[in-house]
């Protein structure tokens, strides 16, 4: 089983415990290290300090009572004979215990290897062969050995001292003791710890996944639990509820969209039906070209409504269009000339253009946009529509303005809904469909742009279409 595969709550505490184990494990060798070189620094002091008062307490009769047990020293005479000391050492004096030292000064450190020793030797003996150790020396006159009896006489002695780590060891052992035991159970105790803090931080998250699994496409009104804690997880719980109302709202405007879709094609369709069915019931007394015009018109609309459902959906379905390069100017232009032809008589479309501007997006959506606002315009204007192309700053302005009736403050934004029409523009020989406004703020938003209808205009309406201007280079 791979890591990936594993709860988050068995991951966290297998990574907890791995760290902590790493970091126990570093601080226990710290922790021996330290004890054992402060252990080894205080037996070399307090061995230098025996030296000294060895020396300084020797008669030739002993030492005091309390370095009788002390097995780590022996005094020599100069011919490297034994005088006093522990019987342990007696097996390594002279040699390696004794090194010529020359010019001894008051105290000299050095370090000396034991080699090994007979069996019969003291168990001490046979403990400190095969080891490295530090060995003090001092050299002070003092009785020597006497001989056939006679008065010890006064000579320069050496006394070696070797200092051994098994105090340090022994201190370190308890230690490990300790540790040995101890490390495990921290180990263990913040693996659980981990546990059930993950578990107790997760909670929450196993209550957002149950309510998603209780919301379905049908009913998107459920919302996720948001903790009381100002935590990751409330605020995930936060942006998944934000993310279901953006989702509901989607859902129930494309339910919307698609209930409005059926009507505005069922009724051209029924419309179509039925002067189709009354024709063929009586042909006789049917004007057959005014049915031919009338179904006509009505396949036209079908096919205007289709075109432009597709046209929605291909721009609710793509993100920004292609960038390409594209002259207002002659758009413009080409728009108010397409407008012309189609508009009543009574009402003239004028154009007004300056300087060269540019954008950059899909010359063919921008075209459709221009035509909607026209088409708009023409269809509610009773003598005059005008577009302009300006630019301001970084910004293009597009402007589509007719003389009609205008639009009433409350309306400003509903007319951009999908299939939205005013009371006054509900009929269907004028051969709007409804989308027109909408399609065109969709563009403009595809663009980078807005699209919105300037309440100061008086009369009629006044359309302004804000596309980011071409940077010049």
């Amino acid at each position: 089983m791979t890591s990936s595969r594993l709860p988050i709550r068995l991951r966290a505490a297998l990574a907890a415990a791995l760290a902590a184990a790493l970091a126990f494990s570093a601080g226990a060798w710290w922790l021996r290290h330290e004890l054992y070189a402060s252990k080894l620094a205080a037996a070399l002091n307090q061995a230098e300090a025996d030296l000294n008062t060895i020396e300084s307490r020797y008669s030739g009769r002993g030492v005091p009572s309390y370095f009788q047990d002390h097995e780590t020293w022996v005094i020599v005479d100069p011919e490297g004979r034994l005088v006093a000391g522990a019987p342990e050492l007696t097996p390594f004096v002279p040699d390696p215990l004794c090194p010529s030292l020359p010019n001894t000064p008051p105290v000299a450190r050095t370090t000396v290897h034991l080699g090994p020793v007979a069996d019969s030797a003291p168990p001490g003996s046979r403990r400190l062969a095969g080891h490295d150790f530090t060995l003090f020396t001092g050299s002070f006159e003092g009785p020597g050995q006497a001989d056939d009896g006679g008065p010890a006489p006064t000579v320069t002695l050496t006394l070696h001292l070797l200092v051994t780590p098994w105090e340090a060891e022994q201190a370190v052992a308890d230690v490990d003791r300790v540790l040995y035991g101890g490390i495990p159970a921290a180990v263990l105790l913040v693996a659980l710890i981990v546990w059930a803090t993950t578990a107790r931080a997760l909670r929450p998250v196993e209550g957002i996944q149950q309510r998603l699994r209780a919301i379905t496409a049908r009913d998107l009104s459920l919302r996720v639990p948001v903790p009381p804690r100002r935590d990751e997880i409330a605020r995930l719980a936060a942006t998944t509820n934000d993310t279901l109302d953006r989702l509901e709202q989607a859902v129930e405007q494309q339910r919307r969209f698609t209930a409005d879709a059926s009507h505005e094609l069922r009724t051209p369709l029924a419309a179509l039906r039925a002067d189709l069915e009354v024709a063929l019931h009586y042909p006789d007394h049917t004007d057959w070209p005014s049915v031919v015009r009338d179904t006509l018109a009505d396949a036209e609309r079908l096919q205007q409504l289709t075109e432009d459902l597709l046209l929605l959906a291909g721009l609710d379905n793509h993100g920004a269009p292609p960038a390409q390069r594209v002259e207002l100017n002659a758009l413009a232009h080409n728009a108010a000339t397409r407008a012309r032809r189609h508009a009543p008589a009574a009402v003239r479309v004028d154009s007004r253009t300056g300087e060269d501007i540019a954008v950059h997006g899909d010359a063919r959506q921008l075209e459709r946009l221009l035509r909607n606002l026209l088409d708009n315009a023409v269809r509610h204007a009773r003598s005059s529509v005008t577009l302009t192309v300006g630019a301001r700053g970084s910004a293009v302005l597009l402007e589509v303005r007719d003389d009609g009736m205008g639009v009433p403050p409350e309306e400003h934004e509903r007319i951009f809904e999908r299939f939205a029409r005013l009371d006054s523009s509900r009929t269907r020989d004028d051969g709007g469909t409804g989308l027109g406004l909408a399609i065109a703020r969709e563009i403009a938003h595809r663009h980078g742009g807005t699209l919105r209808l300037d309440g100061t205009a008086s009369p009629g309406a006044r359309f302004i279409a804000e596309l980011p201007r071409e940077s010049s280079r």
